[in-house]
């Protein structure tokens, strides 16, 4: 891919090939739960954990990536091949370990980090971007802001891997848009028989679908070539409407011919008295004249004041209440225009959980859009009923994904992530699981799916009948590593062997 412009980012850590056990193990680990606000007594140092903290997972070791594919191939084809001819357990491919259900770990297997893979070129006059797959967005960030760019799709936050956003098939906060699969021009990947393979919507097309969004099963992403749009400047303006309404007052200011709203997103209310039932919708337009210019780049920090509101608002009725006040009423009035990449140029632990007693537990459904109010009907009565506690709930717009073979968003869709407060026990474990079998057989019966990088707490009945190519996906998987080279949490809990 011949640049243009050409902004290189420095590589933030040495090549690091090789395999570590025992003290290295433990200085990954809790590098990355120091990064997370983990409890004070973490697990011992032969666990590795994901973000939600409840997945101690003892592993073999951590095989690092190099800082360039063809260096970690080189690095990985032995143990590639030892786990190919039984001589070493499998392993999983983890990038900084956000999802919460194993998905990036695999029990007494090998775990390769893949964050050396860094790297950002620009091709400026194409509009793409070739990035190493252990790059966060955080690092991608601030190369394209100095060339007036943005990401095109990404999640909220800037601190997750390409090879992970890739893996999940994120989305965000982008409007009339589809996960990030449909900005993927090209791939590199190495196999489970140490190829390193190239491939993309016509190229090796099968093996495309599967890895975007296919959890690290078919092989290790190394670099991806990735679509790029102009940063601007942005409006932000606030529309107060009962979620029953939500479907036709979002069309109206997003999807109706001549809206100009290029990102958007509700929040519904986490007020016990109006619980899911009221919602502010933000749309975010650009200023005129502000399109592919460069921008200052604000450094991500951390609002105390903030902060303090929303962890107060845990167990805390009169805490959520205020919360909802200040969302619904003063932001609107204090909120000024802000870019596309300072929007997502926050860290995802912003107002993380930091006791000891406590996680934060994601979930997220997909909901054809007109039943919207129709599931969160549902919703509300099962989190009433379970007394589950619920600390927020943002709406997302997504389009149908036309090229993942994984695709949760079967047709367009809205996105509800909601973040619940959880008690680090037995008791809270099992309560979650039967509010989170409540809320999926709730999604399913209008129509819609449930997000896989969470807590595996679906039933393997209801994730054949959200994800119907599950065995399909299944017997490609295995088509192409047919020794089982590659494995993880999910794997390990719904593939039939």
């Amino acid at each position: 891919m011949p640049p243009r412009r050409r902004r290189p980012l420095a590589h933030g850590m040495a090549a690091l090939g090789g395999l570590a056990v025992g003290g290295l193990v433990a200085t990954a680990a809790q590098r990355w739960l120091g990064a997370g606000n983990a409890a004070p007594d973490s697990p011992p140092s032969e666990f590795l954990n994901d973000a939600s903290t409840l997945n101690p997972t003892r592993v073999r070791g951590v095989v690092f990536a190099s800082s360039s594919p063809e260096s970690t191939a080189d690095a990985l084809r032995p143990l590639l091949r030892r786990v190919a001819g039984g001589d070493d357990p499998a392993l999983a491919v983890s990038g900084v370990r956000h999802s919460m259900g194993g998905q990036s770990l695999h029990a007494d297997g090998w775990v390769v980090d893949a964050q050396p893979l860094k790297g950002v070129v620009v091709d400026t006059e194409n509009s793409v971007m070739r990035v190493g797959a252990g790059t966060t967005w955080r690092e991608v960030i601030p190369v394209l802001n100095e060339l007036g760019l943005a990401p095109h799709v990404m999640q909220s936050n800037h601190d997750f891997t390409i090879g992970g956003s890739l893996s999940v098939n994120c989305h965000g906060l982008h409007a009339n848009t589809a996960p990030i699969s449909g900005t993927v021009r090209r791939l590199r990947l190495l196999t489970a028989n140490g190829d390193i393979v190239t491939c993309g919507p016509t190229e090796n097309s099968d093996l495309f679908r599967h890895v975007l969004g296919g959890y690290g099963l078919f092989g290790v992403v190394l670099e991806a070539d990735l679509g790029v749009v102009p940063n601007a400047l942005h409006e932000r303006r606030f529309t107060t409407t009962r979620t029953e309404d939500y479907c036709d007052v979002f069309t109206e200011h997003v999807c109706a011919p001549g809206t100009d709203a290029e990102m958007a997103y509700g929040r519904l209310s986490v007020d016990p008295g109006n619980l899911l039932e009221e919602a502010v919708i933000t749309t975010l337009s650009p200023v005129p004249g502000t399109r592919g210019t460069v921008l200052p780049l604000g450094a991500p920090s951390v609002p105390k004041l903030s902060r303090a509101i929303f962890r107060n608002s845990v167990d805390n009725e009169f805490g959520k209440k205020l919360r909802w006040w200040l969302e619904r009423d003063v932001v609107p009035l204090t909120t000024g225009h802000i870019s596309r990449n300072d929007l997502f140029n926050e860290p995802a632990r912003l107002f993380a959980n930091a006791k000891s007693s406590k996680t934060d537990i994601l979930h997220e459904y997909f909901i054809p859009r007109v039943r919207l109010a129709e599931f969160t009907r549902a919703a509300r009565g099962i989190i009433k009923r379970t007394g589950a506690d619920l600390l927020n709930a943002t709406v997302r717009d997504v389009r149908r994904d036309e090229r993942s073979a994984l695709a949760y968003a079967q047709q367009d869709v809205f996105g509800l992530v909601m973040l619940f407060d959880q008690d680090r026990s037995s008791t809270g474990e099992r309560d979650m699981r039967r509010m989170t079998e409540s809320l999926i057989e709730a999604a399913i019966a209008v129509g819609g799916s449930f997000y896989l990088p969470y807590r595996l707490h679906a039933t393997l009945d209801q994730l054949v009948k959200a994800y119907p190519m599950w065995e399909s996906f299944v017997e490609t998987k295995f088509r192409h590593d047919p020794h089982g080279v590659f494995r993880n949490g999910l794997l390990d809990t719904y593939a039939q062997d």
